[in-house]
């Protein structure tokens, strides 16, 4: 018992990252996810944060205890499925339209520098996202037990916070890549505008925000089919393969990482978690800074002005 507790905490975040690869996870987390990213563009990290703050809100009450909330969506998870489908559908046309949950009109989208974030939608997706992920809740419910049996609170807590971050960790990482290659300036992230003619009408949309409305069109589809069929825990063979492949290494690699002291980990975590938020509040200013820069009229010709005073005396 002593030593299955020790390794709690790493055991948590490594079980969040496995999960991310569950049936009931990666269909619904990393589409919502890429879509999202590709319609930011920038602050990537900022948009994860947030991401994961929707997750922890489902998440991190179910793992400190709060079973009918779990129940529930257990006991309607087919339901969510299929309602969560029609909101991807829904935010698929929204993406075309370049709106989102804010509803910003698209002559403000369209222009140049115009702020695509949308942390509204973000968050709800995010939420969403951790509502059909609590079929992983049972591994983190074992975790989150081991520490409260030990009586100390703070150490369930932790566990759960290392589970829900464990399942984003992989989105951090290549949020932070993301930003360390520039990607935003790349031309496919860049994109242009297109003009589409849809039943007689000429639509102008971004090309993002298109391939962002693709992505929320087909797995708002296959959820809205899994759900109807009830096949809601599905998954190919590959994704399977992969899942066991990952479990079998994290488990041959607990025996390692369990040698490490429990309050080193928690403090590792937190540590990681701490530096992709100050790397994240540095890229938001810098992005403000160049927004700010762009924005400002250009100065007046000095010469030319004081041309004129002399002209007038």
């Amino acid at each position: 018992m002593d030593i299955i507790f020790s390794a709690s905490i790493i055991a948590a975040f490594m079980a969040g990252m496995v999960a991310l690869f569950a049936p009931c996870c990666i269909t619904v987390l990393l589409p919502a996810y890429l879509a999202s990213a590709f319609r930011e563009k920038k602050n990537i990290l900022k948009m994860t944060l947030i991401f994961f703050s929707g997750i922890a809100v489902v998440l991190i009450p179910i793992g400190l205890g709060v079973a009918a909330l779990a129940q529930v969506f257990q006991n309607y998870h087919t339901q969510m499925y299929i309602l969560g489908g029609l909101i991807m559908i829904a935010l698929a046309v929204l993406s075309i339209f370049g709106k989102g949950l804010a509803l910003v009109p698209m002559s403000k989208r369209l222009k140049p520098g115009a702020d695509f974030s949308h942390p509204k939608s973000v968050f709800i997706l995010g939420i969403f996202s951790g509502a059909a992920t609590s079929c992983c809740a049972p591994v983190l419910a074992g975790a989150v037990t081991l520490a409260v049996v030990s009586g100390a609170f703070w150490k369930a807590i932790i566990v759960t916070f290392a589970y829900v971050f464990g399942m984003v960790f992989p989105l951090f990482i290549a949020a932070y890549f993301y930003d360390w290659f520039k990607l935003e300036k790349s031309k496919l992230i860049q994109g242009k505008i297109l003009e589409l003619k849809i039943f007689g009408k000429n639509l102008m949309v971004h090309s993002t925000n298109l391939i962002a409305g693709v992505i929320f069109l087909v797995m708002g589809t296959v959820l809205v089919y899994l759900g109807k069929t009830g096949n809601a825990y599905w998954s190919p063979a590959w994704q399977a393969k992969i899942g066991t492949a990952l479990n079998r290494f994290s488990n041959s690699s607990l025996n390692v990482l369990m040698k490490v002291p429990n309050l080193v980990w928690g403090s590792v975590i937190l540590l990681i978690f701490a530096f992709f938020i100050v790397k994240a509040r540095r890229k938001m200013k810098d992005s403000d800074a160049v927004s700010s820069d762009d924005s400002e009229p250009a100065p007046k010709d000095e010469e030319t002005v004081e041309d004129k005073k002399n002209c007038c005396h």
